[in-house]
């Protein structure tokens, strides 16, 4: 088999029969790369999988390991069976080869359903798992990412419903008044208008939704958290500015206090926690102002925003940080949420809402002040 191309698919099957076992290993390589790349069916892929079936009873447990690796990216069924025989190969790490094949195309099927496009991240993390706190850990991770990854689908399939309904109610009446001539065109724009907002709540929605989901990559460094707040609060005045809502928002973070963050995050996250804030106080006659405040305590940063708004029931409370959970009319439901999720799981932090109805409502978030290094 040439080395210095890729081989035809020809000289590919005759590489596979050969009698050399480091050029059938090298061919097992090569088409481990094709089959990954093939559509179940594809007749050349067929030949392929009839080839490297056999190579299971070969002599090198190199070669055996190879067919091993193959089966677990292969999702053709012929390599279940495969796999059974080499789970009890006499060599070890055959064997070990085997049992990580195995799970990696169990998980393979579940992480379908969350996205094929996502499944070798998902494989990946989860083999980090297992190295780390072994099989069960691994299984008990999956299964709590699977409950989470239903609950997340079921809430956004009811939520999407609930948003379509007003607007295929708004189409309908839009489509009746069209063939009514004593309807104004004030009238029909009117409807039209509705319909584009409801639209453009939809949008909303899923590019919430997006943000919420999206795994970016996370750039820490000792940063001025004063400056930090500051830009948040101009996000937030900026995305207000044609809101009846005005308030201001005081800020009383010494310029001394700097911990390792991610900044675009953590700006995010600020700035979703102030303008809930600034939102509090629509329909609120007493306008005090919404005060941001920061001390170091031993190793850790408290920050709190503290609003004199509408504050919030103990029920309402609960809903505050559940996706999709929100009284605003426009409200997509992940703004809080995002933010937990960005203090908590990427900076180690923590978050806590206290409210008193009708008083408003004081948001403290606790952040290390440096990053503990990995766990090995």
């Amino acid at each position: 088999m040439a080395t210095d191309q890729a081989p035809t698919h020809s000289e590919l099957l005759i590489a596979l029969d050969s009698t050399d076992w480091p050029v059938v290993l090298r061919a097992v390589g090569v088409a481990d790369t094709l089959l990954q790349r093939a559509i179940v069916g594809d007749p050349e892929s067929d030949e392929l999988i009839a080839k490297l079936l056999p190579l299971a009873h070969h002599a090198k447990w190199e070669v055996r390991r190879a067919i091993a690796s193959v089966a677990a990216h292969a999702p053709h069924a012929e390599f279940a069976t495969v796999l059974a025989k080499l789970a009890l190969d006499d060599n070890s790490r055959v064997r070990q080869a085997a049992e990580h094949a195995a799970v990696r195309r169990r998980d393979s099927r579940h992480a379908s359903t969350l996205g094929k496009q996502h499944e070798e991240r998902i494989t990946s993390t989860l083999d980090e798992i297992e190295v780390r706190f072994g099989p069960k850990g691994r299984q008990a991770v999956k299964r709590a990412a699977e409950q989470i990854a239903n609950t997340y689908a079921r809430e956004l399939y009811h939520e999407v419903i609930n948003l379509l309904s007003p607007l295929a109610a708004s189409a309908e009446r839009l489509r009746k008044q069209l063939s009514d001539s004593s309807i104004s065109p004030e009238r029909l724009a009117h409807e039209a208008g509705r319909i584009e907002g409801r639209v453009s709540h939809i949008r909303a929605v899923l590019d919430a939704m997006r943000a919420y989901t999206q795994q970016p990559a996370l750039s820490f460094k000792a940063e001025n958290l004063r400056e930090i707040v500051t830009e948040a609060v101009n996000v937030v005045r900026e995305s207000d500015a044609n809101k009846s809502v005005r308030v201001s928002i005081e800020v009383d973070v010494p310029a001394s206090i700097s911990a390792e963050v991610a900044r675009v995050r953590l700006i995010q996250a600020m700035s979703n926690v102030l303008l809930n804030a600034v939102e509090s106080y629509e329909g609120v006659a007493v306008s005090k102002p919404v005060i941001v405040k920061a001390e170091r305590r031993g190793a850790l940063v408290i920050l709190t925003v503290e609003d004199s708004g509408c504050g919030m029931s103990a029920e309402a409370l609960q809903d505050a940080v559940t996706l999709f959970a929100t009284s605003k009319p426009n409200g997509t439901g992940f703004g809080l949420p995002l933010a937990v999720a960005i203090i908590e799981s990427e900076h180690g932090g923590h978050v806590v809402l206290r409210s008193i109805k009708d008083r408003g409502t004081t948001v403290t978030i606790t952040l290390p002040m440096h990053r503990q290094a990995e766990r090995a």
